[in-house]
């Protein structure tokens, strides 16, 4: 094991992982030019080659005024002592809880609580934690207690959506915990509502309504300036972060693709950016900004942040979206998740081992309860993992990043592998066998590329088994009873509400007729699309349950939006519907357009969320 300085790093050995050459090309020119040359925090940079690992390591003694970055005293007295305001707490109650900080903050720096060794700290990145053994994490930190006995060990921020083995570990080698912060977390797997999915579908018509693009930063050379300025005047003047980065950071990571920069642009002028970095299935935004000077109507802000779920939820990765601004993230399916650091402690004298147990007991006993009560008014039962601590460590998410990345790999494989299967059969045959697929796909809840390709494929195959030659009648053994349903279970649905919408080829109307009446007295709310060919004309019949006619969609209106696409006509009552068509080729598109028209009608207004 080796301990390396700005002086010596150059004699690092490099293995081939994307650890190692993050720590190479990222963190090591930081470590040889000092931080102040990048960010205003004041720490030691160091590195530690331990097996195939290289570990980086920040070491502070008493930089009280550094952000919460690189400062536990700042973090749990500096920062919470400025949010007490008599605004929030009433007078005499924040004097009282200014008054008790103030006295455990002192004892706290009488303690040199600040001097510690940040373990595995990659700045302002995340999700990067390494694989320890037990036996590694007994080396390492023997390792760094013998180089640095003066000085706490310290595991900062761990996540355990996606390091709980890491968590485990140290618990397993007497490491204590403190709830650190939470963070926000959407995996592609998740489950939304219909709420969130229209929130989502209106913030990504933001930006292009208020006439932006999206530019990649590399695009625009000499753009660093204004993306200093947009990030300080959101974190400096809104959130009143003492974390600031130089021109010379935005510059250099820019230039060397350390983060991808995304900027909206609009009249050549950058409004707004984010900056991505893709970690163990997670990708995550060190830096975010945009002009708040602009009209809050314009959504910048809602914009880019639908933006940056899309850079991850598109390539099925999870997005990682911080804290802050709760209730907005939380309407766009945002769940909480606790992050904890571990410390180490033993070899310090027995008042600093008190003071940092004195601190477990305040902050885990006291904050995080806070802090759990806050997110459960908010995220409800999706605030898991926020009560007492409790070993082991398991993932708050349910999946790991990684797991559900490649869950949805496999689920998107499977409807890949069932459409090569469907494709090799022809007519009813092949539409049998298409039709389970359709729903999942139409109702993908985040569309990925991929998804919306097969999608469209399946599409095209369910059109080229409908142009074979006049299918044949329903067999005299199907009754319309039974018929309707399979049509019912295999309806695209909405809650409790379900379309019939399918093309049941050559049926003979009698069939038809009776076939739309078991369907318009199925119990709930139904809606019925139906289209049949008489030689080389469509025949078309929609009709609308009692119920479905409660929410305000008529066979009527379902008529309305199928028979042009047929270039036909029809009309009826508000129950039932008949019309016809010359356009057998427009058949698609009519049942289409009525799956359109009922999701829309369903979704309805939806009260938007808050933008933090």
């Amino acid at each position: 094991m080796i301990l390396y300085d700005a002086d010596t790093v150059d004699a690092c050995t490099w293995p081939d992982t994307a650890q190692a050459r993050l720590a190479r090309d990222y963190f090591v020119p930081v470590m040889k030019r000092g931080s102040t040359a990048f960010l205003s925090d004041r720490t030691t940079l160091r590195l530690v080659a331990m097996d195939d690992l290289r570990i980086p390591l920040a070491i502070n003694e008493a930089e009280y005024d550094n952000s919460p970055l690189h400062s536990t005293w700042v973090r749990y007295i500096g920062l919470p002592v400025a949010a007490v305001t008599a605004e929030t707490y009433g007078a005499a109650r924040a004097v009282v809880m200014r008054g008790a900080m103030r006295t455990l903050g002192a004892m706290l720096k009488a303690a040199r609580i600040d001097k510690c060794v940040y373990v595995d700290h990659w700045l302002v990145l995340r999700n990067l934690h390494v694989s320890l053994g037990e036996a590694q994490v007994e080396r390492l930190t023997a390792f760094l207690v013998e180089h640095f006995p003066g000085h706490a060990i310290v595991f900062p921020t761990i996540n355990p959506a996606n390091a709980s083995p890491l968590l485990n570990t140290l618990a397993a080698r007497d490491y204590g915990f403190l709830y650190a912060a939470h963070t926000r977390m959407t995996l592609p797997t998740q489950d939304v509502s219909r709420q969130v999915r229209e929130n989502r579908r209106r913030d990504g018509r933001l930006l292009e309504a208020a006439g932006y693009r999206i530019v990649d930063g590399r695009e625009m050379p000499g753009c660093a300036p204004r993306l200093r300025e947009l990030y300080r005047s959101l974190n400096a003047d809104k959130y009143h972060s003492t974390l600031d980065f130089t021109e010379e950071f935005f510059a250099w990571t820019l230039r060397e693709g350390i983060f991808q920069y995304w900027l909206a642009v609009k009249d050549g002028r950058v409004d707004g950016f984010y900056a991505t970095h893709v970690s163990d299935d997670v990708v995550w935004s060190p830096l975010f900004g945009y002009d708040l000077s602009l009209p809050q109507e314009l959504g910048l802000y809602r914009g880019l942040v639908h933006r940056l779920m899309q850079d991850a939820l598109e390539v099925g990765l999870t997005i990682e979206l911080g804290p802050g601004a709760d209730p907005f993230k939380s309407l766009r399916g945002s769940q909480p998740v606790p992050r904890w650091s571990a410390f180490h402690v033993k070899h310090l004298s027995g008042f600093r081992q008190y003071a940092w147990r004195t601190l477990q007991r305040y902050v885990n006993g006291g904050v995080r309860p806070a802090a759990n009560a806050m997110l459960k008014k908010i995220d409800g039962d999706a605030a898991v993992g926020f009560g007492p601590l409790a070993l082991p460590f398991t993932p708050p998410t349910g999946q790991t990043p990684r797991e559900s990345a490649r869950a949805l790999r496999e689920q998107v494989d499977a409807l890949e592998a069932a459409l090569e299967s469907a494709a090799r059969l022809e007519g009813e045959a092949r539409l049998r066998e298409l039709s389970p697929l359709s729903q999942p796909l139409h109702n993908w809840p985040q569309p990925m590329p991929r998804v919306v390709a097969l999608r469209e494929r399946l599409t095209r195959l369910e059109q080229e088994a409908r142009r074979k030659p006049a299918q044949a009648p329903a067999p005299a053994s199907v009754t319309p009873a039974d018929q309707a349903r399979q049509l019912l279970q295999d309806a695209t649905r909405w809650g409790d509400t379900a379309l019939v919408a399918a093309h049941l080829g050559e049926t003979p109307a009698p069939h038809l007729k009776a076939l739309v009446e078991a369907l318009r007295q199925a119990a709930g709310s139904v809606g019925v699309v139906l289209t049949a060919t008489r030689g080389d004309k469509v025949v078309l019949v929609t009709a609308a349950s009692e119920a479905l006619r409660g929410q305000g969609v008529d066979a009527g209106q379902l008529m309305a939006q199928a028979a042009p696409c047929v270039e036909g006509k029809g009309g009826g009552s508000p129950e039932v519907a008949w019309g016809g068509g010359s356009r057998a080729d427009g058949i698609d598109a009519a049942l289409t357009a009525t799956r359109r028209f009922v999701e829309s009608r369903l979704a309805g207004p939806v009260p938007s969320g808050g933008v933090g």
